[in-house]
């Protein structure tokens, strides 16, 4: 008994069109897997807060920042601290949990505790972190356009500063 034999034959547009079917769903998927896979920063601040059960801060309106690692590549913070209002100059925060610089890996946080009674909340301009890679994760207070103005501003009187010490330095050679 003769096998029976079957012809298909499949024309090139059909491939193409296969092709390009495959290779959108392809590159979809690693589209989405990029944007999953990279470090995904939140930051939230809490103002009025008290903390009890330690003796430090007994009596103290604190303010507690939470910089959390919602992504899942692990990042390594090396401060945290906030931008204010031109001309209050920006600053740094010491005292965090677990202690700077950390490595947050997917799903960790670090607490940042301020005390309030020096802070002006009304002049706040942004809450920020800075990593081992030089990326800056903002919580913004104000809007873009200014935080724009804001730092227009620092750069100009860093420029002014800039030119102010190097006529110093001329004067005193």
């Amino acid at each position: 008994m003769p096998i029976p034999t079957f012809h298909l034959s499949i024309s090139g547009s059909v491939v193409a069109a296969y092709a390009a079917v495959v290779s959108t769903i392809t590159g979809t998927v690693q589209v989405f897997n990029y944007f999953r896979d990279r470090a995904h920063i939140i930051i939230r601040v809490q103002h009025n807060m008290e903390m009890m059960g330690d003796p430090r801060y007994q009596g103290m309106s604190l303010t507690v920042m939470y910089v959390v690692n919602a992504g899942r590549r692990p990042i390594t913070v090396t401060s945290v601290g906030a931008y204010r209002l031109f001309p209050h100059n920006p600053f740094v925060v010491t005292d965090t949990r677990p202690q700077c610089p950390c490595e947050l890996t997917e799903g960790k946080q670090q607490t940042i505790i301020i005390d309030q009674e020096g802070l002006d909340l009304s002049i706040m301009e942004s809450w920020e972190a800075y990593t081992s890679t030089g990326k800056t994760y903002r919580l913004a207070v104000i809007p873009w356009y200014s935080r724009r103005w804001n730092r227009r501003k620092f750069r100009r009187k860093a420029i002014a500063e800039g030119k102010e010490k190097k006529a110093a330095l001329s004067v005193e050679e």
